[in-house]
């Protein structure tokens, strides 16, 4: 993609991490202080994390929605 766009091309990313894995506490409530720590755990959770398409299709059905508010917007400012 670098080769393709360029090294100054604009991207967006979203990256989590294990810290983002937070286990509930007694009362069914987040539990912001406890993460998952097992690195085989950690995997397991980041590969089916990465295969659910649902993740994409928001994803891209933002985007597309973005692109075409901007580009309204720009029109409308090149008037």
């Amino acid at each position: 993609m670098i080769k393709e766009q360029g090294e100054d091309a604009e991207c967006a990313a979203w990256i989590y991490t294990k810290n983002d894995c937070h286990l509930k506490d007694e009362n069914g409530e987040f539990d912001y202080d406890n993460v998952v720590e097992d690195p085989a755990l950690i995997a397991r959770i980041f590969d089916d994390v990465g295969n659910i398409d649902y993740i994409y299709q928001v994803i891209q059905e933002s985007l597309d929605e973005v692109v075409e508010e901007q580009w309204m917007a720009y029109q409308h400012e090149l008037v």
